[in-house]
């Protein structure tokens, strides 16, 4: 039987072979408007012009060629929250041939020593204060040098360098060959890999995503940028399309719900990329009735990262009114990211819809034997394209069971209508979408089982109607003298916040298991009338 091939609606178009440096530099959109800000802090008010952004991207490349001696392929992490200056670093690194590996800003030292070890970084750079303390925590007994954000941009504004050298570098492989990106993710088969995103893929995908539907990202747009750039939703974006495109990205070194509302009227916003604990805070919260004003200039939300409910978009689109649409779109960081997107102006009844496929993306549904499902049948959602990442680093056995013939297994299952509208229906991996962050159990088990009272354990997701997401729930089997309460505050005091457990522990007799030993997550879900300790519908949960 042939594969049934579902490909999109745009049309195709021949894939972009240069570096993300040539791309960038490309850009048709940028001409004229080297005076215009483009990047704002949304708070303090500072802004970089697109001309001061491209110069600082210069002077930082030069440095990083010439004093730090940055070779191509070496590493750099970046342990830094959303700063107006930080694209511009991405960028310079690239340019002088270095790979980035971003890490969150809720990591904790061993989540960030654990990240440039596996990436083999040369240098970590941290924001100055709580982030160079855990820094120096992490790089110690490593080859990795720690290096201070702000000394190491004021270093590169006012030193004196050959303008030649911010020239960015020639790669020496092709584009589809060459490392860009090292973003650590659970991915779709479970503990923390690095995905290996090429110059072509994330190229490709911002390509991709102002070709496909041209009325989705224009240039006079102002969008809110306080996703996480160490994220590939906003790293994809923030860092590289709304710069490519000469749009304004207003920037949130910290999330604080009424600022930014304060901010969408400041600054005329005219459309956020979300998640749904941000979407559950425009439905809900008693602050949105003061900044009514906010529906003057804002016109489109998308939200990704995690799924929303029909119900809850309807909430918002209602509450906000004056024609605001909430959309959906859909992506994977090994998709670099985005692989669906709804047009700007949709059709109501396709409010629960991930959109089209993007060009040059094909996609087929399979059943569990690995069979494409008939047409008008869900199935698991697999995807090719120039956007699928060149693989996982050091892990041949994740590859192997990610990708086949080019073919990326998401782990989602999804379905597509006869007008070519895709929805995800159910998931098959077992990673936990917390807060719009991938969590895999295994790895919470396992900090779990260190401690010396739990005997036993299993994680899974409980979902929570309050917060829209899913939260980390354990299952322990505890030696005499355990207290649970306990043991959830020493584990949240461990990880970075969306892997505690904000759906608390229930403390159980057995673990079930089948006879290999698998965790049977499927009766701890159908468990009832459990006693929980410890759960939480945490308020500030957006502020991931």
């Amino acid at each position: 039987m042939s594969s049934v091939i579902y490909r999109s609606p745009y049309p195709s178009a021949p894939i972009f072979m240069g570096s993300i440096s040539d791309l960038l530099n490309s850009s048709p959109y940028i001409t004229g408007r080297e005076n215009k800000p483009v990047l704002v802090d949304g708070y303090s008010g500072e802004s970089l012009t697109l001309g001061q952004h491209v110069q600082l991207v210069k002077k930082l490349t030069a440095l990083l060629k010439t004093k730090y001696r940055l070779k191509p392929g070496q590493v750099i992490g970046l342990f830094i929250p959303n700063v107006i200056t930080l694209p511009a670093t991405h960028h310079a690194i690239i340019a002088a041939g270095g790979v980035v590996s971003p890490i969150s800003s809720s990591y904790m030292q061993d989540d960030v020593k654990n990240q440039i070890v596996e990436a083999n970084a040369r240098y970590l750079i941290a924001l100055d204060g709580h982030f160079t303390k855990v820094g120096e925590e992490a790089v110690r007994g490593t080859k990795c040098e720690l290096l201070a954000f702000k000394p190491f941009i004021t270093e590169a504004i006012q030193t004196e360098l050959n303008v030649d050298l911010g020239i960015p570098v020639e790669l020496s492989q092709p584009a589809d060959k060459s490392l860009a990106y090292l973003c650590f993710s659970s991915g779709t088969t479970g503990k923390f890999k690095g995905v290996m995103t090429s110059h072509s893929n994330l190229a490709n995908n911002i390509l991709q995503a102002i070709t496909s539907d041209k009325t989705i990202f224009a240039p006079d747009d102002v969008y809110a940028g306080f996703l996480p750039q160490t994220h590939i939703y906003a790293l994809t974006l923030h860092v590289y399309l709304s710069v490519y495109i000469g749009a304004t990205l207003i920037v949130y070194p910290e999330f604080n719900f009424e600022k930014f509302l304060q901010s969408v009227i400041k600054y005329k916003i005219t459309f956020v990329h979300a998640v749904p604990p941000i979407m559950i805070l425009l439905a809900k919260s008693p602050v949105v009735d003061k900044y009514k004003e906010i529906s003057i200039s804002l016109r489109t939300i998308y939200c990704a990262a995690a799924p929303l409910s029909i119900s809850l978009a309807n909430a918002v689109q209602d509450r906000l009114g004056n024609g605001i649409v909430v959309s959906q779109g859909y992506g994977l960081t090994e998709t670099s990211p985005a692989t669906h997107l709804m047009p700007k102006t949709r059709p109501a009844e396709k409010m629960g819809s991930i959109g089209f496929l993007l060009r040059n993306i094909e996609a087929r549904l399979i059943d569990e034997e690995g069979k494409d499902t008939p047409p008008g049948r869900p199935g698991e959602l697999i995807l090719k394209g120039p956007n699928i990442m060149m693989g996982y680093l050091n892990n041949p056995q994740a590859n192997a069971v990610t990708l086949t013939d080019g073919w990326l297994h998401t782990g989602d299952v999804a379905s597509v209508d006869e007008d070519g509208y895709w929805y995800i229906v159910d998931r098959l991996k077992e990673l936990i979408k917390s807060k719009g962050f991938q969590v895999a159990p295994a790895e919470l088990e396992a900090k779990l089982l260190t401690h010396p009272k739990v005997i036993d354990a299993a994680v899974i997701a409980h979902w929570s109607e309050n917060e829209a997401s899913e939260q980390p729930r354990a299952f322990v089997v505890l030696a005499s003298g355990g207290d649970a309460l306990e043991i959830k505050k020493w584990m949240d005091k461990s990880v970075s916040k969306p892997k505690r457990l904000w759906g608390g522990i229930v403390v159980i007799d057995q673990i079930p298991k089948s006879p290999s030993g698998k965790i049977l997550r499927r009766l701890l879900r159908d468990r009832k009338n459990d006693v929980i300790v410890g759960a939480s519908d945490i308020k500030e949960a957006a502020k991931l």
